[in-house]
């Protein structure tokens, strides 16, 4: 049940990563180097200023831990091997920065082998005595998470918004769910059962199985979602204000299914507004997510006698 921000992988991280870091050192001393012609000799940019040189991958998610350092590792092999072949093409394109900093730059990393990865290529790159390395000169791998405020400026920025999307949520995680949470299982279960719509025992057991898809690909996006801080402030905020005035909804009258329907809507259309940042998607996602929280958890009630 993993969830990730669509965008982090290929060559739309590279692109995602020029521009954070355009954004944190400045469009004036962060130089990108173009790889249409015969590559990027192992650099995406540097910072003349910082003797800071970068290259960006992003691996397809998801993936486990040890297949996300392998990953890694790979990149960063090949591409400091280039760093140093390629001596003739980056003495021209350097001069007369010296490079203190190689740095992969990645979505995120979480094995520690990937760093003592990078403590060897550091050594070899010493050893090539390149014209263009500095004597502290370091191979580093860097994150997105320590730039987090030029990728939050660049995200309320963005016409886009941000789009995260989950791993598909499974028979098994499904199950795990329903054996420690039997209560809330029949508090849905009874809601359930006054949907008009749903006319068999079937139908309405294929609907409980769909609230809890909601949930749990919900809880996932609203997860990573916390490494944006100010984006999931709001999403909490909107989601937090709504349900207060749940109680009333039931009250009003209408049918379960109109009811239901109603607040989706209301809610979706609340988080696009609220949270800007968003793309529409993923407010759709934690539209259905907060809506399936509330059957499950009780704040969203329907009247006990539904019309036809």
């Amino acid at each position: 049940m993993a969830a990730y921000v669509a965008r982090l992988s290929g060559d739309d991280w590279q692109a995602w990563a020029n521009q954070i870091l355009s954004c944190h050192y400045g469009p004036a001393d962060y130089q990108t180097i173009p790889d249409k012609d015969r590559g990027d000799a192992g650099l995406e940019g540097f910072c003349p200023s910082k003797g800071h040189a970068y290259q960006a991958y992003g691996c397809e998610e998801p993936v486990s831990v040890q297949e996300r350092y392998e990953k890694q590792r790979g990149k960063m092999t090949t591409d400091i091997g280039k760093f140093i072949a390629n001596a003739p093409i980056l003495s021209k394109l350097l001069a007369p920065t010296k490079i203190r900093r190689w740095i992969l730059f990645v979505p995120q990393f979480d094995s520690k082998e990937i760093v003592a990865h990078a403590s060897k290529k550091t050594a070899e790159v010493l050893a090539a005595n390149l014209p263009y390395v500095a004597d502290d000169f370091r191979v580093m791998v860097c994150q997105e998470d320590e730039f987090a405020i030029e990728r939050d400026k660049l995200i309320s920025a963005s016409t886009k918004g941000l789009q995260i999307k989950s791993a598909a949520i499974t028979a098994a995680d499904l199950a795990q769910w329903t054996s420690t949470n039997d209560v809330l299982l029949e508090a849905l279960e009874r809601k359930v059962a006054r949907l008009p719509t749903l006319t068999s025992d079937a139908q309405r057991a294929t609907f409980v199985q769909q609230v809890l898809t909601w949930y749990l690909d919900g809880q996932a996006v609203l997860d990573r979602l916390r490494g944006y801080p100010q984006v999931y402030e709001k999403v909490v905020a909107t989601k937090s204000h709504r349900e207060a005035f749940l109680a009333m909804t039931a009250m009003q009258g209408g049918k379960s299914n109109e009811i239901l329907m109603a607040t989706l809507k209301e809610l979706r259309d609340t988080l696009e507004r609220e949270a800007k940042e968003l793309h529409n998607f993923s407010a759709e996602q934690l539209a259905y997510e907060a809506v399936a929280d509330w059957l499950i958890r009780c704040p969203l009630d329907f009247p006990e006698v539904a019309s036809v």
